[in-house]
């Protein structure tokens, strides 16, 4: 039995003529490559965006700032504050694409005879590793309305705890020491990954997130101040907020 040699033909892709294409299979292979199929391939769906920004703290005589420590700068920029979002668009399916994700440990260190950080966000499912960097004697008491600790906490000691239960901006996690009354801190959990604490400078960035309307919901308890409003993330785009707060933000 005698093969008849395949039907070799030049063809056109665009602008370009390429010489001895013989399959249906590299043709559109070759279309995929020259952009002209690009049509064929599966729509990646809207670009996500990052919203940015900064919280600052703007105080008067009759009502100024309570707390004489590192929270505010001489500028009013506001360090320690939790700003996350929320809204329906903060579907279940969004939920479930960062389900599979590796939980992270996050640290927050007794030194000082202070909670360090005071403020921490994270997400459901993810570790907190205390610590004892002082001489003394330390606890960790955590209230909770699903999930309360008590560990004593030696120099040198350490204890880590997986917080399972979201309940967002509204209930944080409270954290206290039962030997020094004035050590407090704060772990705020959430269902989604679109939160962020202020740095020093008050700054904070939220990224890849879905287009859409949400609400910016922000918190800073140590102040016991809270606020939310409401803004619009394009598809692909940068959304710049500046947060002002002030005593009438108190939470009530």
């Amino acid at each position: 039995m005698i093969l008849s040699p395949p039907v070799v033909k030049e063809v056109s892709v665009g602008s370009r003529v390429w010489p001895g294409v013989c399959s249906g299979l590299l043709l559109a292979a070759l279309l995929l490559a020259d952009g002209s199929g690009m049509a064929m391939a599966e729509d990646a769906g809207p670009a996500r965006g990052t919203v940015t920004g900064k919280v600052v703290y703007k105080t008067d005589s009759a009502r100024p700032w309570r707390l004489g420590r590192y929270y505010l700068k001489r500028t009013g920029e506001l360090a320690e504050a939790v700003v996350a979002l929320s809204g329906p668009l903060l579907v279940q399916a969004d939920k479930e694409a960062t389900a599979d994700q590796e939980a992270k440990t996050w640290v927050v260190d007794q030194k000082d005879f202070q909670f360090t950080p005071e403020t921490t966000a994270v997400q459901a499912g993810d570790r907190v590793k205390f610590l004892n960097s002082d001489k003394q004697l330390h606890n960790v008491q955590a209230f909770h309305l699903r999930q309360s600790f008590n560990v004593n906490m030696p120099p040198g000691g350490e204890h880590i705890e997986t917080l399972r239960f979201a309940e967002g901006i509204k209930r944080p996690y409270r954290l206290g020491c039962v030997y020094h009354s004035a050590m407090q801190a704060w772990i705020f959990v959430f269902d989604h990954p679109y939160f962020a604490v202020t740095a020093k400078e008050g700054t904070f960035t939220l990224t890849n997130v879905p287009p859409g309307e949400y609400q910016l919901d922000v918190s800073h308890p140590a102040g016991d101040l809270r606020s939310t409003q409401t803004i619009t993330v394009a598809s692909g785009a940068k959304v710049e907020v500046e947060v002002e707060l002030s005593p009438d933000d108190l939470k009530k």
